[in-house]
């Protein structure tokens, strides 16, 4: 069922009625909504690991951690939840191309950044565990944690704030209304 919102003209012309299809972006936004929750996902790893935390799955956890790990692992969860809210700000209706521009290189640059950490660290792993490489004595295990969940998880979020950087560059529909209007 559509809905109808009055918008006034800019240059005083007579009120016109738009139609407004629901509140959100469909399926527009499905890679901003997915790059916000893989993003407060790793944030809140991070922030379990700084007080103490263990999943078995990583080589650096500590039941006591030292005040730089916890200080590192909280910056993290600050810059991991910060690329979330830039997916999800990006959803948003900006009338000032500069910001929208903005969000969208930033998800640019951060996706890029993840996508290639995880490839990159795929593929060096990967030729630890080959044998071409070498690896750290005893530390083997801890490269099939990278192989298998670590790196692909880095290549996922890369993957999906690509998606969103693409997304926030395609014209949307000129009645949707994407939750009103910012600065």
């Amino acid at each position: 069922m559509s809905r109808y919102v009055a918008r006034s003209s800019p240059r005083g012309k007579a009120d016109r009625l738009r139609p407004v299809r629901g509140t959100g972006g469909g399926r527009h936004h499905l890679p901003h909504r997915l790059a916000l929750v893989w993003a407060l996902l790793f944030a809140a790893l991070n922030v379990f690991w700084a007080f103490g935390g263990r999943t078995g799955t990583h080589p650096l956890e500590t039941s006591d951690p030292a005040p730089a790990f916890v200080l590192a692992n909280l910056g993290a969860a600050l810059l991991k939840g910060g690329i979330g809210v830039v997916a999800w700000l990006a959803t948003r209706r900006w009338r000032r191309r500069v910001v929208r521009g903005g969000l969208a290189l930033l998800l640019w640059i951060s996706g890029v950044v993840c996508a290639l950490y995880g490839l990159f660290g795929l593929v060096g792993n990967a030729l630890v565990l080959a044998g071409i490489l070498p690896g750290g004595e005893g530390a083997g295990h801890w490269y099939w944690y990278y192989v298998l969940l670590w790196d692909p998880y880095w290549v996922l979020g890369g993957a999906l704030l690509l998606a969103a950087a693409v997304r926030s560059g395609e014209p949307r529909e000129s009645g949707e209304a994407l939750g009103g209007r910012m600065f």
